[in-house]
């Protein structure tokens, strides 16, 4: 008698955890959400639908591309660790894998930049693939096909955790008579607060003329993360930024006392994937340091999200729900993203050189010659 009745406390277990984790009541909770936080709640007055894949799906197609529904579990370790459970890319509109993660499970899968997705587990939809890819658990195998050149190829890759340093490279680049420091820093998380400082202690112990601060392919991340990068590199009073919402009043960001960290001229180098807290501290550097901005056109994130609890299985949703904004109202950037003071499109070492010498046209007005 005793196996039946284990099979039956299984049983129960089973329908209570399908119960409480009903797709239904998750679903539930989205619209209760966006009915009260979503900072576009116009874009979806009146709409009903009848999975969250759909509501994610109707979303995109208002233009909003950020609000998505992620696992508490990963975004913990990530905001606070710098460390990712998934399997290491990041793509473009079209598909096409820009950047792999150095240790990643996609390099060691062999996944190149260039490729061009198809699907991932056999979902063809883009707006999907990465909540298709959070809802795989780690040590799990997904299938994702691409097409890399004239050949379609077939990768299983097993989802694990890896790490993402803030800060990729610190280095000192001499420059005719100039000593530039060079900072590339990859996301806002919050081991980047430390190694940041760290590598301005460095560079002005190395007395430096100048800071390059590569911003190129940053996503963003947290904004007391920017803002406490910010309070290290520039000084003003009262009100910094301040961020808007549908509820409640504005969250206000004041300028820090004391005298900054680092006070040499800056240069922020961006590109189309510079994105959301990157965005902001760029803003902020060229507002009140005036810091020159080079490289592309960034990718226009002016707003925030918050994380809302769907149900019990760790499910969340990372929803829009606010603006950033300048003192003056202005927004931190518009869809368009920030224009840059000298446009390089080039990439890699070349593109590095020609903001190099941006910075010695735009802060020094004279030419440059790297030394190696």
């Amino acid at each position: 008698m005793s196996i039946p009745l284990l099979l039956l406390i299984l049983l129960l277990q089973i329908v209570y955890a399908q119960e409480v984790c009903s797709k239904e009541e998750a679903l539930s909770r989205f619209k209760e959400v966006l009915t009260k936080y979503y900072l576009w709640k116009d874009r979806v007055d009146g709409v009903e639908w009848g999975s969250l894949d759909e509501a994610i799906t109707y979303l995109r197609k208002k233009g909003d591309r950020w609000t998505t529904i992620t696992k508490l579990e990963e975004d913990r370790l990530w905001y606070s660790q710098a460390k990712m459970l998934g399997i290491g890319i990041r793509w473009d509109d079209d598909g096409q894998i820009r950047r792999v993660f150095r240790g990643s499970p996609a390099e060691k899968s062999g996944l190149k930049e260039g490729d061009i997705i198809i699907s991932v587990n056999g979902v063809e939809d883009k707006g999907l693939w990465s909540q298709t890819i959070r809802s795989v658990p780690v040590g799990n195998i997904i299938n994702m096909v691409v097409k890399r050149g004239e050949n379609t190829i077939n990768f299983r890759i097993i989802k694990g955790e890896f790490t993402v340093p803030p800060i990729e490279d610190v280095r000192v680049i001499l420059l005719d008579h100039k000593r530039i420091g060079y900072i590339a820093m990859t996301n806002f998380t919050n081991p980047a607060v430390e190694e940041f400082k760290k590598a301005l202690e460095f560079l002005n112990s190395q007395k430096v003329d100048a800071l390059l601060l590569d911003l190129r392919n940053n996503g963003g991340g947290l904004i007391s993360v920017a803002k406490a990068i910010a309070d290290m590199l520039i000084r003003g009073e009262g009100v910094m930024f301040y961020l808007e919402s549908r509820s409640g009043g504005p969250s206000i960001y004041e300028f820090k006392s004391g005298e900054p960290l680092f006070k040499k001229p800056i240069l922020v180098f961006v590109n189309r994937w510079t994105a959301s807290a990157a965005e902001l501290l760029t803003t902020l550097l060229r507002t009140y340091a005036k810091a020159v901005v080079a490289g592309e056109l960034t990718v226009g994130k002016y707003v925030g999200s918050n994380m809302y609890k769907l149900d019990s299985c760790g499910n969340v949703l990372r929803l829009v729900t606010f603006e950033m904004k300048l003192p003056n109202g202005r927004s931190i950037t518009d869809d368009m993203g920030i224009l840059p003071d000298c446009v390089i499109k080039a990439n890699g070492d070349d593109g590095l050189s020609m903001a190099f010498d941006c910075l010695m046209q735009k802060v020094f007005q004279e030419p440059s010659v790297a030394q190696p």
